[in-house]
């Protein structure tokens, strides 16, 4: 008896923290957006080559590994494109965006 009256008055907080965990387990899932990362995949370093979204490419280059101060990677959060992070910047903007990607 004592036990049936404990469930049926803890029934409602039991209801609430479920709840509460189901929506907060929602939540933490859109922060958590799916990014996309981008390598420049161009031997290209004319001023404005580096805003060009052909340069880029989601397959790792290994030249962007090895060659000059170029841009190596550009990640690109869930919700915008590549051409809304690079577009109409020059090269020194576009390396400014992630510089600790860059490759001497």
């Amino acid at each position: 008896m004592k036990n049936i009256t404990f469930i049926k008055t803890n029934m409602m907080l039991a209801a609430a923290l479920l709840t509460a965990g189901v929506i907060m387990s929602y939540k933490v899932a859109e922060e958590k957006a799916a990014e996309t990362v981008y390598y420049y995949n161009s031997n290209d370093v004319s001023e404005g080559a580096f805003a060009t979204v052909g340069n880029w490419s989601s397959s790792i280059s290994p030249s962007c590994l090895t060659s000059g101060n170029r841009p190596c990677k550009m990640v690109v959060p869930d919700g915008t494109s590549l051409s809304d992070q690079i577009g109409g910047k020059t090269n020194d903007e576009v390396l400014d965006i992630h510089p600790d990607e860059r490759r001497p």
